[in-house]
């Protein structure tokens, strides 16, 4: 889900349905409060850890904090150098999603079909939206959290795209990087700089994710099947966005790209739009999917 969550397109939300465990991180996150956290004076630490999921939170979140802090800069790396392989191994991975969804998940009726088409059409308009000046007040940090959080807990959603779109993902990006260099070259003022910026996006997505997965977990409990069908539209509809073949379009006066459009690979102005390669990698991810399904059923037996 950290990787996920760290490239512009791929939701950690879309991970978490297709590994099986989106329903109990929503539960899990809805079970703490600060009532619940100060019931420890009377039902002990333990009992209260048990309640909170504890567990399932630390490996969930462990996990995800340290991918971030592991491949940050890995992930920067393939975006910039090897654009079309990991585009082509996350399309693979999708697809395998959304045809397991629609197979596991799905009723086949005509009104599962509709959320579908407005899942779609909702996710497909948010991923032509334009990108906002790189303006980094710390309410804009803060409300950038919130609103991306929610992004990267909604299958099909990329927060990382909607903080791209927001105009701060570079920066977060950034102040990530500073944080690792502090590690080995401290310095009292980045110190100061990195929790400042890390601290407010943080507050928000506390925030963020409480209030959403609340919202979510209410709409999975009351309209299930339709809920799932328009997951499962959302992550279809942001299918244009990890096409492995995109060219700039509507530059800037300075020449920074405005957007990217998708385009079929004999029409890729990038260089060579290795197809073969792009093929192996989406095999790759598409297996990959059912091979994660199948170890999920090894592990219960």
């Amino acid at each position: 889900m950290g990787a996920a969550d760290l490239v512009p397109g791929i939701s950690g939300g879309t991970i978490a349905l297709i590994t099986g465990v989106y329903k109990e991180l929503l539960k899990s996150i809805n079970a703490i409060s600060w009532n619940a956290i100060s019931k420890f004076k009377t039902e002990g630490i333990k009992s209260v850890w048990i309640k909170l999921n504890g567990p399932f939170i630390i490996a969930i979140f462990g996990g995800i904090i340290s991918s971030i802090l592991i491949l940050s800069r890995s992930i920067e790396w393939l975006m910039t150098y090897e654009p079309i392989g990991l585009w082509s191994f996350f399309l693979g991975l999708i697809l395998a999603s959304i045809l397991f969804l629609i197979k596991t998940e799905l009723q086949y009726n005509t009104t599962s079909l509709i959320y579908i088409l407005l899942g779609a059409i909702m996710s497909y308009l948010l991923t032509q939206l334009r990108v906002i000046s790189n303006e980094t007040p710390l309410w804009y940090l803060f409300i950038s959290g919130f609103i991306g959080i929610s992004a990267m807990i909604l299958p099909g959603l990329s927060g990382a795209y909607i903080l791209f779109i927001m105009g701060v993902y570079h920066t977060l990006l950034t102040k990530v990087r500073m944080a690792q260099d502090l590690l080995i070259n401290f310095s009292h003022d980045k110190l100061i700089e990195v929790t400042s910026v890390l601290g407010v996006f943080l507050l928000g997505i506390v925030i963020g994710i409480k209030v959403f997965a609340r919202f979510l977990t209410w709409l999975l409990e009351l309209y299930p099947k339709k809920s799932i069908a328009v997951l499962i539209g959302l992550m279809v509809g942001a299918l244009n966005k990890i096409w492995p073949w995109q060219n700039q379009s509507n530059k800037n006066i300075d020449e920074t790209p405005v957007s990217m459009v998708a385009v079929l690979p004999q029409n890729y102005d990038g260089g060579d739009p290795e197809i073969i390669k792009s093929l192996i990698l989406i095999f790759i991810g598409f297996v990959l999917l059912f091979a994660i399904e199948k170890s999920k059923v090894i592990f219960h037996k």
